[in-house]
């Protein structure tokens, strides 16, 4: 995995640590998960760290881009105008077509 296809999504450094990570896979599957540390994973858990994921399959990957999609763009005039600058800004593969 390149350091490309793996990020920190939010960190929180005080007492109950968490760093929270999004990875995509060789696989094809996304994953995120997070690590937890401090007095409550001691006392909870009594180790050191916590770490729990979810991980989306190939196979799930359609339909949560979907749902993602639908949930961010929903009621916007402008969504396939936004949709299509947005990959362009990150260099995701795409089609852009019209019709007149």
């Amino acid at each position: 995995m390149t350091a490309d296809n793996s990020i920190e999504l939010a960190r929180d450094d005080g007492p109950e640590f968490r760093s929270v990570r999004l990875a995509l896979e060789e696989s094809g599957a996304l994953l995120m998960d997070a690590q937890d540390m401090g007095p409550n994973v001691r006392k909870t858990f009594d180790e050191g760290d916590y770490e729990f994921w979810v991980r989306v399959g190939r196979e799930g990957l359609s339909k949560l881009a979907f749902e993602l999609l639908k949930d961010r763009f929903a009621g916007r005039i402008d969504a396939v105008d936004e949709l299509r600058r947005y990959c362009q800004e990150r260099g995701i593969a795409h089609e852009f077509d019209s019709w007149v």
